[in-house]
């Protein structure tokens, strides 16, 4: 029932447009030399349809799943993540169409390809250590959305990433920006709760570790599972991952700039 309506809707339409656009691209790059390169775009095609295709089909399926309105997802740091690295790798594939000032826009398509991939990495790592341990009977954590988006965009981004040859070169200042997207979700996320704003499941935060009227509340602690801890000390644990997984990646990809 689900699938027959899925394929009738506009949502189809859009990710069968995107997957032909993707391969289409990858047979004309096919004839260009050097596998690594090929199998480079294979991966930025896979992270495209994964993130976006896989948010999209989390929107058509927002129903089913317990939220009162597709929109209320995008509330959600995995979309929002799966969003911006999605956009930035298909803005890479049309990069070859851009005729004026084409490498400005390479050089800075590159450095938010790194930030996000960050912020995906991210994703993944709080969804598998984190959120599905935790999910409760009325969660499905290992449905095929949440594998999309989840699983396989981190590890098609993450392998894209190292696999790449173009020569960033990262210092403190590209690390710090890879804070950015998880402050700005952080603090927004904050305010609308605050603000009583229903994340789409009937509660004011979108994850347990931002309910900040939770036993443990802010600063606290509690036996009360899974609030352990207050929201603070997540923030703190979250955001030394974040700046740990930047630098990790900034050296390693540093370190294989200069063996190139």
């Amino acid at each position: 029932m689900f699938l027959r309506a899925f394929f009738r809707s506009p949502i189809f339409f859009v990710f069968g447009s995107i997957f032909y656009a993707c391969g289409y691209f990858l047979l004309r790059l096919l004839k260009l030399r050097g596998m690594k390169r090929v199998l480079s775009l294979s991966l930025k095609i896979l992270t495209v349809l994964s993130s976006l295709g896989g948010v999209l089909l989390s929107l058509f399926f927002a129903r089913r799943d317990g939220y009162s309105h597709w929109s209320r997802r995008l509330l959600y740091f995995t979309a929002q993540s799966n969003i911006w690295i999605g956009v930035t790798f298909l803005l890479l594939l049309l990069l070859p169409l851009k005729k004026k000032n084409a490498e400005l826009w390479k050089a800075r398509l590159y450095l938010f390809k790194y930030i996000f991939t960050v912020s995906i990495t991210i994703t993944g790592l709080v969804f598998c250590c984190l959120l599905a341990p935790f999910a409760d009977g009325n969660y499905r954590p290992w449905g095929f959305c949440n594998l999309l988006t989840h699983v396989f965009t981190p590890i098609f981004a993450i392998a894209d990433l190292f696999l790449d040859e173009y020569p960033l070169i990262l210092g403190g200042k590209q690390v710090f920006f890879s804070l950015v997207p998880f402050l700005f979700y952080f603090f927004t996320a904050s305010i609308l709760g605050f603000a009583h704003t229903d994340f789409g499941r009937g509660v004011t935060y979108p994850y347990f570790f931002l309910n900040y009227t939770s036993p443990a509340g802010v600063f606290g602690f509690s036996h009360v599972y899974p609030f352990y801890v207050g929201s603070f000390y997540w923030f703190a644990l979250l955001g030394v991952l974040v700046v740990g997984i930047a630098l990790l990646y900034a050296r390693l990809l540093n370190k294989k700039r200069r063996t190139v």
